[in-house]
C-alpha cells in the first residue's frame, strides 16, 4: 500500500506543505476556501494524520491526563464531564487512569504520559502519595493541576471546595432544625479533605454550645453497602443520633438504606445532609439535600487553568477554591 506524503496533498491542493499542516493541527490563520480545498485533497488522497510521529518531532502532543483515585464515585464522573468539555474547545484528547489508591500505578500512568509526550495533566493524587513523586513531576517540567485533595506544596496549581465551610452550612442547617444529637458518616481516617470537614462539623457545633460525640464520628469506605454498614452499627449502638452529616452523598445514600431496614424514614424520623450534589442526589426519596461543589465547574476550571500552563502561562501557582452551597431537599424533613 502506497503511503501519501504531506507534500502530495500539498500538490494536489495547490498550496504549500505548512498550509496542509496547519489545517491538520487547526492552527494559524487560513481562509475557509482554502481550508475546504486542503480537507478535499486530504480525503480524496486518503492521507492518515500520524499524530505520534508528529509528537516525536514537536516533542509535545495534544493528549491530556487526567489521573483519578476512584472513577466508581459519581463526583469524579461530573467534574470529568467538566474537564473534557473544556479539553476538547482547545482540541485536547483526555485520556483517564484510575490509580485506586495505588502510588505504583499512579506512576506508571505519569510515566506513560511522559514518554507519549503529553502536554499536561490533571491529578487527584492517590492517598500518601510521597513527598519524592511531587517533586519528580516537577523536574519533569510539564504543567500540572491538582484538584479536590489539597496539597501543602505551593508549587501547584490547584483547583478544589471549601470543604471546611461545607459541613459548617449543612451542620448549621441540622442544628437550626432542632437537631443535638448529629453524627458525622464518612471518608477515610488518614484524608485531609475528611479532616477538614469535621473541622467544620466540629466547630459549628461548638459554636450552638453542642458538645461533639467522637464515638458518633465514624469513617466508611465510598460505597453505599459500606455507608448502609457503618450507618446500621452506628444507630443500633446509639439510637439517639436524630441526624446526620456525611462525608459524601453516595455514603448518604447508604445510610437511607440502613435507616429504612431499621424502620426509621429518612427526612421524618432521621434528618441527612450529604456532600457533593450527586445526579442521583435530587432522585432519590426523599431527595437528599446536600452540599454542592459543583463538580463539573471544578472540572472546566481545572482545564481552564492546565490550557493557560499549555499556552506558556508561568504565572505563579494559582489555587482556585470555589465556594460550595447547601441544596435544601426533603431528607431534613421540615420543621
Amino acid at each position: 500500500m502506497t503511503t501519501i506524503t504531506l507534500a502530495q496533498v500539498a500538490e494536489r491542493a495547490g498550496v504549500s506543505t505548512a498550509t496542509v499542516s496547519m489545517v491538520l493541527r487547526n492552527r494559524g490563520r487560513i481562509s475557509q476556501a482554502t481550508r475546504e480545498r486542503v480537507l478535499k485533497a486530504l480525503d480524496d488522497s486518503g492521507y492518515v494524520y500520524n499524530q505520534t510521529a508528529a509528537n516525536l518531532r514537536n516533542r509535545s502532543s495534544n493528549q491530556v491526563g487526567l489521573l483519578l483515585h476512584d472513577i466508581t464515585n459519581p463526583f469524579y464522573g461530573e467534574m470529568t464531564a467538566g474537564l473534557s468539555h473544556e479539553m476538547e474547545r482547545h482540541d485536547l484528547l483526555l485520556f483517564l487512569a484510575n490509580s485506586e489508591e495505588s502510588g505504583e500505578r499512579q506512576q506508571k500512568f505519569v510515566d506513560s504520559l511522559m514518554r507519549n509526550n503529553a502536554c499536561g495533566m490533571v491529578l487527584c493524587a492517590a492517598r500518601e502519595t510521597p513527598t519524592s513523586f511531587f517533586e519528580a513531576l516537577k523536574r519533569r517540567n510539564i504543567p500540572a493541576i491538582m484538584v479536590v485533595r489539597p496539597l501543602s506544596d505551593p508549587d501547584f496549581d490547584f483547583v478544589g471546595t471549601d470543604n471546611f465551610l461545607g459541613t459548617q452550612m449543612a451542620t448549621t442547617h441540622l442544628v437550626k432544625l432542632g437537631h443535638k444529637n448529629i453524627a458525622f458518616i464518612g471518608g477515610s481516617p488518614n484524608s485531609g479533605s475528611r479532616a477538614q470537614r469535621i473541622g467544620g462539623f466540629t466547630s459549628t457545633l461548638l459554636e450552638y454550645g453542642i458538645s461533639p460525640n467522637p464515638q458518633w464520628i465514624v469513617a466508611t469506605q465510598a460505597s453505599q453497602i459500606d455507608g448502609a454498614k457503618v450507618a446500621e452499627s452506628l444507630l443500633m449502638q446509639h439510637p439517639q443520633i436524630t441526624a446526620a452529616v456525611c462525608y459524601q452523598d453516595i455514603v448518604a445514600l447508604g445510610v437511607m438504606q440502613a435507616l429504612r431496614k431499621m424502620g426509621r424514614e429518612p427526612g421524618r424520623d432521621f434528618a441527612l445532609v450529604g456532600f457533593d450534589d450527586i445526579t442521583e442526589a435530587a432522585l432519590v426519596q426523599p431527595a437528599l439535600t446536600t452540599v454542592s461543589v459543583a463538580a463539573k465547574e471544578i472540572g472546566r476550571k481545572a482545564g481552564e487553568l492546565l490550557y493557560s500552563r499549555i499556552q506558556g502561562n508561568d504565572e505563579p501557582a494559582k489555587r482556585i477554591i470555589l465556594p460550595p452551597a447547601l441544596v435544601v431537599r426533603e431528607s431534613c424533613g421540615f420543621r
